[in-house]
């Protein structure tokens, strides 16, 4: 017998196989490498001291996290609306 979470995940993966087959981006993962590539500029330019609190205020690793994610999902919907 299989959990509640094996059998999601499966479905989940049937879902994505099907999107991959059908030539649909896996948004998901797209968001995910943007995010993480707009959370390293920006931990780079406050390592850097290119962002101080006139620019950014209190940036912390929490604030930027969000930050980043909320840059990659604008983009998403922006690449979704394009299509």
């Amino acid at each position: 017998m299989i959990s509640v979470l094996e059998k999601q995940y499966m479905e989940t993966v049937i879902r994505m196989g099907k999107r991959l087959q059908n030539g649909e981006p896996d948004w998901e993962q797209r968001r995910y490498e943007v995010a993480k590539d707009v959370m390293a500029v920006m931990v780079g330019a406050v390592v850097n001291g290119a962002v101080n609190k006139g620019a950014m205020y209190d940036p912390n690793y929490t604030s930027l996290a969000r930050t980043s994610v909320d840059a990659a999902s604008a983009l998403i919907e922006e690449l979704k609306k394009q299509k």
